[in-house]
């Protein structure tokens, strides 16, 4: 009886776990949302940081979130190309010469940039 017990503790514990979803709350959920591995390699290979933000805004962060990304890859330091954002959690994410402009600048030009659609900017993580 006790290992019936234990093996459908087990089987139970499985399911929980299959079925477990990111919730979007915790700041590793939305660094996960914006996060690119072959973005975050290259950036390392070539000393650049990258820079995870969380992104709020006006409206549904399908208004949002694309102008907060237009706006970053418009900003001196990012590296355009890198620019990663999601709605679900609504994250941003990019590559960054930390030369030309610290993490914390290039938050702030991005929600000067977006203001029309009243982004803001939390900083999350940044990878050196």
């Amino acid at each position: 009886m006790r290992r019936l017990a234990l093996a459908a503790l087990a089987a139970s514990c499985a399911l929980a776990a299959a079925s477990a979803q990111a919730c979007g709350v915790c700041v590793e959920d939305k660094v996960a949302a914006a996060y690119d591995h072959e973005v975050v390699t290259r950036a390392a290979d070539r000393g650049q940081v990258m820079v995870f933000a969380e992104v709020n805004g006006r409206g549904a962060p399908a208004d949002f979130v694309p102008v907060a990304r237009r706006a970053a890859a418009r900003v001196p330091g990012v590296v355009a190309a890198s620019v990663r954002a999601a709605e679900s959690p609504p994250a941003l994410s990019f590559a960054l010469d930390a030369r030309i402009r610290s993490p914390e600048a290039a938050l702030e030009a991005v929600e000067k940039a977006a203001a029309a659609s009243g982004v803001k900017l939390a900083l999350l993580r940044v990878l050196r």
